[in-house]
């Protein structure tokens, strides 16, 4: 399979796809441009909202807010003025910021920051509870999915070359038993952004790969490629009135030669793989 262009724009990072299906609109980030993008499909027109500093990922409340991640903070959108749920993380690292991050079946956050090696954390925000630390030791926080019945945790740790699995406690927002599920040393670039099917398979963006791969979590082998006219592809997600097709973030990255050689980078991508996938979570449910 080949991914071909969704739309004419470009994002320097784009990274975080989300499908609205309430709005029928796609949303995703542009990490160091600070902006967060909107594409209605009902109206053919995107939009962005410039946040004034990086911004790691986005989800949506059950009534359609954006909830961000900042360089330092959690905040969730507003017309006149946004709310702080969280401020002030990791503020003794000037390097680490937030990245990739999702929402679990009972609306937790899942976020993780990236920076200084080992410095970083994977986090969890519940609705009205303080932010806490699921996961230290990390370097590039990324990857985030769950299995369809919400009982293993899938994550990469990027730098580490494994997709780690974890018993996950839906009730607690808990995790346990981490298990090194995918070893991707020998495959062609690291492991960025996941998203899930229905058939509990696991859609990952190859950062330097020129690809989305589909993995078996039962057997820890894969089972299917995308083909990405970009070499840094950065994450996916499922979306459309069907929930049939894929979404595809890339980076257009800073390298000039790179940019002459692969002039698609920064785009964003669909293709057809043939399964669906759920409704992204919402926070705070």
């Amino acid at each position: 399979m080949k991914a071909e262009r969704l739309f004419d724009l470009t994002m320097t990072l784009g990274e975080g796809p989300v499908w609205d299906e309430k709005t029928r609109a796609l949303l995703w980030v542009d990490i160091t441009e600070g902006r967060l993008w909107r594409h209605a499909f009902s109206t053919r027109k995107s939009v962005s909202r410039d946040l004034g500093e990086s911004v790691g990922m986005a989800c949506l409340t059950p009534g359609g807010r954006e909830v961000l991640a900042l360089k330092k903070s959690i905040v969730m959108l507003g017309e006149d003025m946004n709310t702080v749920l969280v401020d002030g993380v990791e503020n003794d690292l000037p390097d680490s910021r937030f990245n990739d991050g999702k929402c679990d079946a009972m609306g937790r956050l899942l976020v993780g920051t990236m920076g200084q090696e080992g410095k970083a954390h994977l986090y969890i925000l519940e609705k009205g509870k303080p932010l806490r630390a699921l996961l230290s030791g990390v370097t590039i926080s990324n990857g985030i999915g769950f299995s369809p019945d919400s009982t293993r945790l899938y994550y990469a740790d990027t730098p580490t070359g494994h997709l780690w699995q974890f018993d996950y406690d839906l009730e607690t927002g808990g995790i346990s038993n981490r298990v090194p599920l995918i070893d991707y040393t020998r495959e062609e670039g690291d492991f960025d952004g996941l998203c899930v099917d229905d058939e509990g398979m696991l859609w990952v963006a190859h950062w330097g790969g020129h690809q989305v791969s589909r993995w078996d979590p039962k057997t820890g082998k894969k089972i299917g490629k995308i083909e990405v006219p970009a070499p840094f592809v950065t994450s996916c997600c499922f979306f459309g009135d069907r929930m049939d097709q894929l979404a595809i973030t890339t980076c257009r990255g800073w390298d000039e030669e790179l940019q002459m050689a692969y002039p698609l980078s920064g785009a964003l991508f669909v293709v057809e793989p043939g399964v669906t996938g759920p409704y992204a979570n919402r926070f705070g449910k």
